[in-house]
Order: structure tokens, then C-alpha cells, then sequence
């Protein structure tokens, strides 16, 4: 039975041009749903079915062969009347904007509430005052489109199709004829406004420089629909070649998952990156003899996966998928992964500095285990990333304690001298820390601490920075500053 929030179900929907021998047939099988407050784009070459398949749906057409239900109603075999009627439900967007030139602002708006049942002058005005205020052009409301810029043009008509408060928005190429920022300020007020008012929208585009305001890609060729890869991939790794999927021998696939599902699994192999393409994912670090901890939250557009391909092999956090969610990830194997990387050094580059975000985050939860994961989210994206060649010495001892360190990748070497000037040392290896008693306490540094034989990997936190964490944390913080001197003390 359809969800009753579901606006738009199709199953194996076919449509056809033409008759007998010159019949073509210009859509197969075409499956889709879209919910309330969805904001899905229809993308595709030229000639690919998008605008068939919109006016389809906008009842401009009738159904030939399959199941098209808009607000549950069965549109095939549905008489010109029902149509007409169905059609008031929708708001529609085109290229140019379709207002009248010998009317207002005002009267262009206010033509689509007389179609509606019970039309009242008095409620429309207001509504138009109030949908143009929404919109930002208040001021225009007796000026006559001659006098509009094309940004203003489109934002009448988005307050045109939007005034009545529609099931379902349809919108073809709106941002043809705009310039790129006119362009995509119309369609996030579109998005902005749709959400408030719950109304699905569905837009058919060529212009990529929306595609991130979706909640769905779905690509249209040849008449069919499936996942749009390019879309999704460039929306998520900057400096994407379309060409690489052409050349690759192995390709995406997307896989589906259930709520509380894992995904992945902490300390198993890692061989496969994942884009979130629907739904919400919980980061799960697991400790011995610890409840396990959420430390962050993945939605449409993040990614994960990629600690363990680069770090040491297994996966450093599990995965799962967020109660009452269903997701829907993009899988891409190691193979095709390190294609990606290999060709693109702005691809590379983002997904090093969101490794390092990650690994900072996760073992600044470790250390902190009980500060809110949000605030540590937001100290270890501002946290500096400090590389010390071998030896180097990286705090001494006697210095006023003005940082709290935490080692990222190689091996440090902690030594604190005894009356007798003679040294205890430690070994530290990455996920352990320093500095964090001295600053809370305010005192110096009663150790030594130097790089080992080989290059080391550092986050810096100064100490306004790990204070803050600490005042914003309601924990003990003789727990939280553990004592690196007594474990010294005590080796």
C-alpha cells in the first residue's frame, strides 16, 4: 500500500510516440517515488525522456502502459477532467518565467488562487502579500514583469507556484536563463520555501550547480532512469573526471540498508569506500570493557571508509545506520577508489584533510570520552596538524604548558628526569596525549617529550581551545586530565 506520504509512485511506466511502424518508444519500465519535502532532480542528456517524463506527471499527458498514482490517485485510464483536476494540486516553474505583461505582480500571482475552490479576494491579497514578502519582493507587488530583472521574473513565478501551498512542485529548467548566481538563489529559495510548506518537488536540469541542494539524483538516458554516478560522485569529490568511470574495470554499485544495520564493522578489512546518497549513519567507536560511543552523525553527500584504505587496513569505527532511518550508499571498491585519487589532486587533498578530521575526532573522543561528541567535532576541525622529523624535540621540560598534544601517526618518546638527574622514559604511539594536566592545572611541563627515529604526526589544541572542552564537559577533571607524570612515575 502506498505511504501516505508518499506524492508521486510510478512502477514500470512505459510511454510511446507515434503509432504502428513509426512508433518509438520513449520510456521503459521507469520506477520512482517521491515523498513530502523531497527535493529530487531528474538529470540527463538532451532528448533522454525528462521533460516526457515531467509532463506525465504534471498530467499534460496521458499514461500508457504502467502505474502512475499522484496523492494515491490511479492516473491511467483517468478521463481529461480528472487530469484538469489533479493539476491543481501542483505548482509549476518553467525556463522563462510565463507571466503576463499586462498584469501586476500582484494579478499574475493571484490568477493561480482563483483556481482554487472557495477563492477569496480578501485572502488572496494577503497570501500574495505574504508569499511575495517570503520571496523578497515585497516592494514589487504592483509592478508590472516589464520592470523585473530575470532573477525577479523567476522568483514571481516560484511565488506563483508555491501561493496555494502545493502537494507537488514541478519545475523544467528553471534556471535556463539565468546567470549563475540569479540562478541558484532562485532554486534555494524554491528549496527553502517547498520544505516550510512540505510540498515534494521534482526538477528537471542540466545545471550542475544545484545538484547539491537534492535530496536525490536520478539520471534519465535513453529513456530509462537509474543512479546518476557523475552527479553524485562530482557533488562528493572535487575534481571528479567524468572519463575515469569509462576507463575503470570495475564500477559503482548501491547497495540498500535498514535501520540499525551496520555497514561496516570496526577491526574488519578495509576494502570499499561508501557515499551516503539517502538517509543518516551513526560513527561508533567500540572500547574494551566500555559502552560503546557515538561519536558523529553522516548524512546525503558525506562519505566514510576511507581511514582504513589509507591508515593500516581495518576499519577504525563501525558504522550503522541511524534508528528509523533507510539508507543508501554508493559502494566503490579499493581499486577504483585509489583511480580516483591518483587522478586528481583536489580529490586527494579533500579526502586527506577529512581523514585527518576524522582520525583527529576520533582520538580526541578517546581521550575525552566524556565531552560531547559535537564539541569535539568543532575543536578538531579548527585543530592545527604538525609533522616533526625524527628526533625533534617537541615540548621541554620546564616550559610553561600552553598545548595540548595528541599523536596522529608515528612514535614519540616521553623522558622526565628525577632528582638525581636521571631519566625515566616512555614510548607513546598515536591516540595517546600530552599536556593535558599541566593545562588544566596551569603548570609547566615536567617532561621531555621528542620525535622517535622516524617522522611523527601531531594535532595541537591550544590550551583556550582544550579548556573550553573541558568547562563545556560536565565531567571530573581529575578524569579527564589523566597524568601522563604518574604513569612515569609508576613504568
Amino acid at each position: 500500500m502506498t505511504n501516505d506520504k508518499t506524492v508521486v509512485s510510478i512502477q514500470n511506466l512505459n510511454y510511446f510516440f507515434g503509432e504502428g511502424e513509426l512508433q518509438k518508444q520513449v520510456l521503459s519500465d521507469i520506477n520512482l517515488e517521491v515523498k513530502a519535502k523531497e527535493f529530487v532532480i531528474l538529470t540527463g542528456p538532451s532528448g533522454s525522456g525528462k521533460s516526457t517524463l515531467l509532463s506525465l506527471i504534471g498530467c499534460l499527458r496521458s499514461v500508457h502502459q504502467g502505474s502512475l498514482k499522484i496523492l494515491g490517485q490511479q492516473l491511467n485510464g483517468a478521463t481529461r477532467e480528472q487530469l484538469v483536476q489533479m493539476r491543481r494540486n501542483f505548482g509549476y516553474i518553467t525556463q522563462s518565467s510565463n507571466l503576463l505583461d499586462f498584469l501586476t505582480v500582484q494579478q499574475n500571482i493571484q490568477m493561480s488562487l482563483e483556481l482554487q475552490p472557495d477563492f477569496s479576494p480578501k485572502e488572496a491579497r494577503a497570501k500574495t502579500v505574504a508569499i511575495l514578502e517570503a520571496v523578497g519582493l515585497a516592494e514589487k507587488l504592483n509592478a508590472y514583469p516589464g520592470n523585473l530583472s530575470g532573477g525577479q521574473k523567476q522568483r514571481v513565478a516560484i511565488a506563483s507556484a508555491l501561493v496555494t501551498r502545493p502537494k507537488l512542485v514541478l519545475a523544467d529548467e528553471p534556471t535556463a536563463s539565468l546567470d549563475k548566481t540569479a540562478g541558484r538563489n532562485v532554486v534555494a529559495l524554491m528549496h527553502r520555501l517547498a520544505k516550510e510548506q512540505s510540498s515534494a518537488v521534482l526538477i528537471v536540469t542540466h545545471d550542475n550547480r544545484i545538484l547539491d541542494l537534492a535530496d536525490r539524483i536520478v539520471n534519465v538516458e535513453d529513456g530509462k532512469l537509474g543512479l546518476a554516478f557523475n552527479q553524485e560522485l562530482s557533488l562528493v569529490l572535487p575534481g571528479f573526471d567524468e572519463a575515469l568511470l569509462e576507463k575503470a574495470t570495475t564500477k559503482p554499485i548501491v547497495l540498500t540498508y535498514e535501520s540499525e544495520q551496520a555497514i561496516v564493522r570496526q577491526g574488519e578489512r578495509a576494502d570499499k569506500f561508501y557515499i551516503l546518497l539517502e538517509g543518516e549513519v551513526e560513527i561508533i567507536q567500540e572500547l574494551p570493557d566500555e559502552p560503546h560511543r557515538v561519536i558523529n552523525h553522516l548524512n546525503r553527500g558525506d562519505y566514510f571508509g576511507e581511514v582504513g584504505l589509507l591508515r593500516d587496513g581495518k576499519r577504525t569505527a563501525t558504522v550503522r545506520v541511524a534508528r528509523n532511518s533507510e539508507v543508501k550508499v554508493m559502494v566503490i571498491d579499493e581499486e577504483l577508489f585509489r583511480l580516483f585519487l591518483g587522478n586528481s589532486e583536489l580529490t586527494k587533498a579533500d579526502i586527506v584533510r577529512r581523514l585527518h578530521q576524522r582520525v583527529m575526532t576520533s582520538h580526541l573522543s578517546n581521550a575525552l570520552p566524556n565531552v560531547n561528541p559535537s564539541e569535539i567535532l568543532a575543536v578538531a576541525a579548527q585543530a592545527k596538524v604538525i609533522r616533526y622529523g625524527a628526533n625533534s624535540i617537541i615540548v621541554q621540560e620546564g616550559e610553561v604548558a600552553e598545548k595540548f598534544y595528541l599523536i596522529l601517526e608515528g612514535e614519540l618518546e616521553a623522558l622526565m628526569s628525577d632528582r638525581d638527574d636521571e631519566f625515566t622514559s616512555c614510548k607513546l604511539k598515536p591516540g595517546e596525549y600530552f599536556g593535558n594536566a599541566q593545562l588544566v592545572n596551569g603548570e609547566n611541563y615536567p617532561f621531555t617529550v621528542r620525535a622517535g627515529l622516524t617522522e611523527v604526526e601531531v594535532m595541537v589544541i591550544d590550551r583556550e581551545s582544550f579548556c573550553s572542552l573541558i568547562l563545556k564537559s560536565n565531567t571530573n577533571q581529575a578524569i579527564v586530565a589523566s597524568v601522563l607524570r604518574h604513569r612515569l612515575m609508576n613504568s
